[in-house]
């Protein structure tokens, strides 16, 4: 403890007076930069940490560049490393985070506006050089509880005041993800849980450390953490686990697909489930649809955490949701979610959650769409949810014993929901799932606008408490129920969006549904649907019904005259109907400017799409009654103010509010298809209303209904336009095709030329090798020649030599030098023609 000691009496001045906070500030970072001693310095550092707080400028803008080089040199020291590591994180937490000092009273107050953040410069300095994070990431290799704890303390608070050049000096350093990804398997829950929120700081916006650590195995590693801490059922680490993963998946294809190759959508299934605790030493694996779940508040979250990520991965705009989709199918995911989704015993927030996200799972997906159709929900509670049971599950209490009704169809729940639900985001979340499983599956469409009319009253299941119903006789009860719409307008609003879904982009559910009659007592023809609509709409509008209530109706008329002929036709049989829009439009006073631009809206496409065969109603009759009775500018400016008109422009795609109002309706007032649809025709609508003697074709789809003349002209000018810029078209490509065959051919004659030149070098090359080949191969002949004669004129130089002596013949030393230099002149001749030899060898 004497480092303690020591480190405080370095606050006293000379023979023990106090000194000012300047002058200890000032010999603390003296002996922290100065002293050889490691006692001295660690006290030099508790010193300054105990100053660090309340004398932060001068503290830090003299001790920072001394702690760094502690942090440097001296880390080793676990002590002098938690010091330090604790009064960088003072020095960089920002003032406004900050306990307020009390002031002085001597001194007025400084306005918050010239007050300087000196925890916010400090985190600048010192994460301008990335060498200071590196030393922070390589002080996680120590393995001590505080040192890590503090450390990530510091890496947090760095964040929250510099978050884009952290995650910059994080990118920098070699192994600083990894070591933070380490973190994750700390068993010591704190340090793990820390570690948990600095990478979802980290991982919100930057799609480089999104990879890096995706890569790092961090899909397994999280998802084995939320299994171990018991799925939904766990704690708040489950949630952030969760939103960990999600931060790595959104708007990251490539971490999308790494998701899906490593099977980690299959284990999404494992999550689905509630462990219940029993007798038996396991946990019990139940679905979460079960009576036995308590639904506590972190529970909830947990759900919806799982919820949210699958619809991350088939987002609307996502270029992965199709292949996401197909994995989720095999998976058998969609099932569990429907029921979780349907099941009244679950608390709303995951109820509307689970909708969405079956819907977004089902979105354009024809195997997923098939599973809805044929899903039936089991026995449920006959009562809806109520308010008061939702917070008993808050509360933590089991939901009561109700009745339960007989199975069911999937679509028939989700359109019971969409109507009669309490929670207005779950009647929103079971509309949407409705649109998601019509979308683009014309025998869906059609399989639903066949049930229009109810079961006959002498069916078998007649005598059962609930009378039987099929979808579209529940939707047709809920949209013409004039009772209901004045206490719920949001019944037929509902009603009206999700009938629109059968009819939008069919034309053979448009015409099913046309043909739909109602027998009225008193008529002695049946009234179409279509009808029917309109004249709900005009009682609405003399009743003072909800605007909502006049929306749905014309919104829903606006899509199923939109691209059909015959439902145009069938509208202006009736010119009752023409001369309400008309006095929609023209009314001044009682109409809200949305009705009007709607009723202009639908005048418009009955123009558009109106293909004479009425002939009370031409489209030269309609201009001119438009013209005459309403004016060119009235309307357009009826249809410019639906446009601009911010109940149309803050239109949403789950049909969600924007703002809650604890005592107003929300504000909902159209869907995003029907939105679409209207931005999509508006410039086509105006311009065949107000240019001259316009007129735009109708498309050309296959149907039977359209045969008359007025069309077949349309459609035969339509061709020779299609035609003709084919023609243009396939000209330009004759004359591109001419042009480059040109380029080609000038390109293959110098190529030619080239190779030409080349192939005359290459045989002078060749005729010259083989020229020096032949010369190289005589000379090695002619040589072996002359060794063979020296060798013979040597060996007969001997022999006479020996005959010499052997007749007695004296050789004098001239001779003996003679012949012994005659030997070495042959020796010295052969060693050089061997030379030679091995040189013309050698250019061979």
């Amino acid at each position: 403890m004497d480092y303690l000691f020591s480190g405080y009496n370095a606050l006293k001045g000379d023979k023990g007076a106090p000194q000012s906070p300047t002058v200890t500030i000032d010999r603390l970072c003296d002996r922290i930069i100065n002293s050889t001693q490691l006692e001295d310095r660690r006290a030099g550092v508790l010193g300054l940490k105990g100053m660090a707080r309340d004398w932060k400028k001068d503290a830090g803008t003299k001790g920072l560049p001394a702690l760094v080089n502690v942090l440097k040199t001296d880390r080793m020291d676990v002590d002098i490393l938690k010091a330090v590591l604790d009064t960088l994180t003072t020095l960089c937490t920002s003032d406004k985070s900050d306990k307020p000092k009390p002031k002085s009273p001597q001194k007025a107050p400084i306005p918050q506006s010239e007050q300087t953040d000196y925890g916010l410069m400090f985190s600048e300095i010192y994460v301008k050089d990335p060498g200071n994070v590196t030393l922070l990431l390589d002080v996680l290799e120590d393995m001590d509880f505080y040192v890590r704890f503090n450390t990530i303390q510091l890496l947090m608070t760095l964040m929250t005041n510099l978050p884009v050049q952290l995650q910059e000096s994080i990118l920098t350093s070699p192994l600083g993800i990894s070591r933070l990804i380490d973190l994750l398997d700390d068993r010591r829950e704190i340090v793990r849980n820390e570690a948990l929120l600095l990478l979802i700081a980290l991982t919100q916006s930057n799609a480089e450390i999104q990879k890096i650590i995706a890569f790092e195995n961090a899909f397994e590693r999280l998802l084995a953490i939320v299994l171990e801490e018991g799925a939904t059922d766990g704690g708040i680490i489950v949630q952030d686990c969760l939103q960990l993963i999600m931060n790595l998946l959104r708007y990251n294809v490539s971490n999308q697909n790494l998701f899906r190759e490593t099977s980690c959508i299959q284990k999404l299934q494992l999550l689905l489930k509630s462990r219940i605790m029993s007798d038996s030493p396991k946990p019990i694996e139940v679905p979460l649809t079960d009576e036995s779940n308590i639904w506590t508040e972190q529970k909830v979250g947990n759900t919806i955490a799982v919820l949210e990520l699958l619809r991350i991965l088939v987002g609307l705009k996502n270029p992965s949701t199709p292949v996401n989709q197909n994995v989720i199918g095999q998976a058998n995911i969609l099932s569990p979610i429907i029921e979780l989704g349907l099941s009244v015993r679950v608390p709303a927030k995951v109820r509307s959650q689970a909708l969405f996200a079956a819907g977004d799972i089902m979105r354009g997906h024809s195997a997923s769409q098939d599973l809805f159709n044929k899903k039936v929900i089991g026995a449920r509670p006959a009562s809806p949810s109520t308010p008061a049971m939702e917070r008993q599950y808050s509360r933590g209490k089991p939901p009561p014993v109700v009745s339960k009704s007989p199975p069911q169809p999937a679509v028939m729940a989700v359109i019971h929901s969409a109507l009669a639900s309490k929670d207005f985001s779950v009647r929103a979340a079971a509309a949407y799932t409705f649109q998601c499983a019509v979308h683009n599956n014309a025998d869906s469409q059609l399989a639903i606008a066949s049930t229009l009319t109810p079961p006959p009253p002498d069916n078998p299941n007649s005598q059962l408490e609930e009378k039987p119903e099929s979808p579209g006789s529940l939707l047709i009860a809920a949209l013409l129920g004039a009772e209901s719409a004045r206490v719920d307008p949001y019944r037929v609003w509902f009603a009206a969006v999700m009938l629109s879904h059968i009819l939008r982009n069919n034309p053979h559910t448009q015409v099913i549904v046309l043909e739909h009659k109602f027998d009225e007592e008193g008529d002695d023809e049946p009234i179409s649907l279509l009808h029917k609509c309109m004249y709900a709409s005009l009682m609405a509008s003399r009743e003072g019904a909800d605007i909502r209530v006049q929306i749905g109706f014309i919104s829903l008329v606006a899509t199923w005259l939109y691209d059909c002929p015959r439902a145009v036709k069938e509208f202006l049989s009736e010119a009752a109907n023409l001369q309400f829009l008309v006095e929609q439009i023209n009314q001044t006073t009682g109409v809200d400017p949305i009705v009007q631009g709607l009723a202009a809206y639908v005048l418009g496409i009955c123009y558009e799409f109106n293909d004479d065969s009425e002939p009370a109603f031409t489209r030269a009759s309609m201009k001119s009654l438009i013209i005459s009775r309403i004016g060119v500018d009235m309307f357009m400016s009826k249809i410019e103010r639906l446009r601009e008109a911010p109940q149309f422009t803050k239109v949403s795609q789950y049909m969600l509010p924007t703002t809650e109002a604890a005592d107003a309706p929300p504000d909902v007032y159209f869907d995003s298809a029907f939105a679409e649809l209207f931005k999509s025709t508006y410039d086509s609508i105006s311009k065949s209303i107000t240019v001259v003697n316009a007129r735009t074709p109708i498309k050309n789809k296959s149907r039977d209904q359209v045969s008359d003349e007025g069309q077949e002209k349309n459609m035969i000018q339509s061709l020779k336009e299609l035609l003709a810029r084919q023609d243009r078209e396939a000209n330009e490509m004759k004359s591109r095709y001419r042009d480059l065959e040109s380029k080609l051919a000038a390109q293959g004659s110098s190529v030619d030329a080239t190779i030409g030149e080349l192939r005359s070098q290459i045989a002078q090359l060749q005729s010259k090798l083989a020229e020096q080949t032949g010369r190289a191969e005589s000379l090695e002949k002619e040589m072996d020649d002359l060794l063979v004669c020296l060798a013979e004129q040597d060996m007969e130089n001997r022999k006479l030599k020996d005959r010499l002596r052997a007749h007695g013949e004296v050789v004098d030393s001239d001779d003996e030098g003679v012949e012994n230099g005659d030997e070495i002149d042959g020796e010295e001749g052969v060693s050089g023609l061997v030379g030679s030899r091995q040189d013309v060898s050698h250019l061979l």
